[in-house]
């Protein structure tokens, strides 16, 4: 499983004092697309409200993990935004007008976030199981690949060389945004 291979939109834990959203079943990033995309409202913004007058859903989830940076503590806050495709057809002619919009069934995921611990404090973007991180004590970047577990999410640094290393990080918290 990938850590963007989103199953279900249940995000925080049942019961969790410590949670946002009380009574709503842990899943970590294990979202189907197609149920993230019509419960998120398709991408690009939040979603319509369902039939039964309930509240919109937004397309942005925060997730929240601890992480061991050789041996140092860290708090990894991250943003995920699913932003579904889409094609368009053509009617005829030489000047053809846009006659319907068809959802492809693909996704991109966009991440965005920071990383800080006692020593350290990054920034990072990304797209997909990829983010580029800055650090802002050094002035330096670099490559971060996810890679998601259960309930944990796994970072290589630098996972095309040199020295790529891993990183654990257990999820802490999670509600949509």
């Amino acid at each position: 499983m990938s850590l963007f291979n989103m199953n279900a939109v249940n995000v925080t834990q049942a019961g969790d004092k410590n949670s946002r959203r009380p009574g709503v079943k842990k899943s970590l990033l294990i979202l189907l697309p197609a149920v993230v995309v019509t419960a998120c409202g398709g991408g690009g913004g939040s979603g319509s409200s369902s039939s039964g007058g309930g509240a919109a859903r937004s397309n942005t989830a925060h997730f929240v993990f601890d992480c061991d940076l050789n041996g140092a503590n860290g708090q990894l806050d991250m943003d995920v935004e699913i932003v579904s495709d889409y094609g368009i057809t053509w009617g005829g002619g030489s000047n053809p007008d846009i006659t319907g919009v068809i959802g492809t069934g693909s996704y991109t995921l966009y991440t965005y976030g920071q990383l800080v611990s006692n020593t350290a404090y990054y920034t990072f973007t990304g797209e997909n199981n990829f983010a580029d991180f800055v650090d802002h004590y050094y002035n330096e970047r670099f490559r971060v690949q996810w890679q998601e577990t259960q309930d944990s999410l796994i970072m290589i640094v630098n996972p095309f060389g040199p020295g790529p290393t891993q990183h654990s990080c257990q999820l802490t918290d999670s509600y949509y945004n």
